[in-house]
């Protein structure tokens, strides 16, 4: 069995999930009244870059194969 680091479908539903979650957090931010605080700004662009990583990460898996 693989391990969790090299499954494919685990690092696409990842990005998938934290990339989702990111942008909508910012989406908030920019649109919505009260705006997040510094400590959420920064988990949300955070999980957008592990996201992308993440991502990265499921294709360059795949290439491998």
């Amino acid at each position: 069995m693989e391990s969790l680091r090299n499954n494919k479908l685990y690092n696409l539903f990842t990005g998938l999930l934290l990339l989702g979650f990111g942008s909508y957090r910012l989406y908030q931010h920019f649109t919505a009244n009260p705006t997040l605080d510094t400590f959420r700004l920064i988990i949300s662009v955070a999980s957008i870059g592990y996201g992308v990583y993440a991502l990265y990460n499921y294709t360059q898996l795949k290439k491998q194969d």
